[in-house]
């Protein structure tokens, strides 16, 4: 079993790899960022309907869920999209398509990333879990 898992990690971070330095090649300066930050949305996501789970934290340590990621993964895309407008790889995206010039876009992509955590925060028991953990009880009554 513990073989298994290490085969699969190495195969999701080569591959993921490989993403990103071919983004890099064809899209230019930042591409490769950007595959990282979508394989964190993509991975966080895809892993939270592998494991079928209810929108819940279930304190097992303190370790973020994958929605979260995808959260983090939507923050970081829109940071890489401010900091590269208008050269790199967002240039070259927005040849292909006009509209992803926007201005408005990366800050968008960063308030969808906050709201989504937020969401994640209001919809879920990880706040309820947290403060149970802290005052030393670890099940809900």
């Amino acid at each position: 079993m513990f073989a298994k898992r290490w085969v699969r990690w190495s195969i999701a971070i080569i591959v993921g790899l490989i993403v990103a330095i071919g983004l890099e090649l064809a899209l230019g300066s930042g591409g490769g960022g950007m595959g990282v930050a979508l394989s964190l949305i993509g991975g966080g996501v895809i892993t939270h309907w592998r494991q079928r789970a209810a929108i819940s934290c279930r304190i097992d340590g303190p370790r973020l869920r994958p929605l979260q990621v995808s959260a983090f993964g939507v923050m970081g895309l829109g940071v890489q999209w401010y900091q590269l407008h208008g050269s790199g790889a967002v240039a070259t995206l927005n040849a292909f398509w006009p509209a992803l010039d926007a201005s408005w876009l990366p800050l968008a992509l960063v308030v969808a990333g906050v709201g989504w955590l937020a969401f994640l925060s209001i919809s879920s028991d990880c706040r309820d879990e947290q403060l149970l953990a802290a005052m030393g009880e670890y099940e809900r009554p």
